[in-house]
């Protein structure tokens, strides 16, 4: 699980069209190079691929099960491995850095950049209790520069499994969420000198997310149709978003450079949401019959386009279906693809 002032101060619509709430058409292009550009691509594993082509730029130097955190310009890569965290610019012939080791006892599953990209927090977690009979006996939320330097512990939190969310350098500020087994619990704002504000989260909300400038965050769950959305220090100033029927959401996620959420739809339709109450809707092309409609958004780093994919297993394969959507034009192009291909993995920034 991922883990969400006044709703008068989130940021204006980036695109003015946005604002209206009527439905957009998203029309298919003959010409995929009229919504796709290969000043951007996908990470998936270890392999870097642009948005125009299947096969892969370049293979970075890690091993190919790697799951990480792109930074918030698309430029490098952060993950976790034997116990060490490590970074990764997103370049062919690059070298992983080691920023830090954890001790024997303890170990971590997440982390979050900074909002400028300059740092990174990590939840540390201490000697957990057995399986499913509760939390670890700490969380410590672990910040260091990208640079390099001695890691620092901000505050360690007892019997607390804390998923750190953002790091806003500029409020001084860590925004993170502390997981239960129900779902996401407690919404924790610590500052850098390790004051811990905890505030209660309503019941029902299973995952939440933060912005890649580390300014918003959101909460979705239960009820499915609904999101909460809010500024990074202020959960109960924050506002729930809902769709105009009970009809579920499959995925929600931000949009960068904006304080919009994409929200995708079961029903094949993308919806722009912003706090204020401007929606705007692209109706995508009809997905294929599926059965588990497994679906992701990926955004691309500007926050101009956007790849939709969906997966379905059939008869013992797993087909992936994808949609890339110009967002300012409202164009698109369908990509078809077999397996988990890069279309279902993260947008980067491809080096010149």
């Amino acid at each position: 699980m991922r883990t969400i002032r006044p709703v008068g101060l989130l940021l204006a619509l980036l695109v003015a069209a946005a604002c209206g709430s009527n439905p957009t058409a998203a029309t298919t292009s003959p010409t995929p190079a009229t919504v796709l550009d290969d000043h951007f691509g996908f990470i998936v594993g270890n392999a870097v691929r642009r948005e125009s082509d299947t096969k892969p730029l370049f293979i970075l130097g890690i091993p190919n099960d790697t799951v990480g955190v792109v930074s918030p310009d698309g430029t490098r890569l952060a993950y976790l491995l034997n116990n060490e965290l490590h970074v990764i610019d997103i370049k062919a012939g690059a070298q992983p850095r080691t920023l830090f080791a954890m001790s024997s006892s303890e170990g971590a599953m997440y982390l979050a950049w900074s909002g400028d990209g300059t740092g990174l927090v990590v939840g540390v977690n201490g000697p957990g209790a057995a399986v499913n009979e509760g939390p670890p006996a700490y969380t410590k939320l672990r910040v260091v520069e990208v640079v390099g330097g001695a890691p620092r512990d901000v505050i360690s939190i007892p019997n607390a499994s804390v998923v750190p969310l953002a790091w806003n350098r500029e409020a001084h500020l860590i925004s993170a969420y502390e997981s239960t087994q129900s779902g996401a619990g407690a919404f924790d704002v610590v500052t850098e000198s390790g004051a811990l504000t905890r505030t209660g989260t309503r019941d029902g909300l299973f995952v939440m997310q933060s912005s890649r400038d580390g300014h918003y965050m959101l909460g979705h769950g239960d009820p499915n149709n609904a999101v909460r959305v809010w500024v990074f220090d202020s959960y109960e100033h924050g506002s729930e978003l809902r769709a105009a029927s009970d009809e579920h959401v499959a995925t929600v996620a931000w949009r960068p450079g904006t304080s919009e959420v994409g929200v995708l739809f079961h029903g094949d339709r993308l919806e722009l949401w912003s706090s204020g109450g401007a929606r705007r809707t692209i109706v995508l092309p009809a997905a294929p019959a599926s059965s588990d409609r497994y679906a992701t958004l990926a955004f691309r780093v500007d926050g101009k386009g956007v790849v939709i994919s969906r997966q379905s297993g059939v008869e013992g394969s797993t087909q992936t279906y994808a949609v890339a959507v110009d967002l300012v034009t409202g164009r698109s192009v369908v990509v078809p693809m077999i397996g988990n291909g890069p279309l279902a993995g993260t947008s980067v920034r491809i080096s010149a």
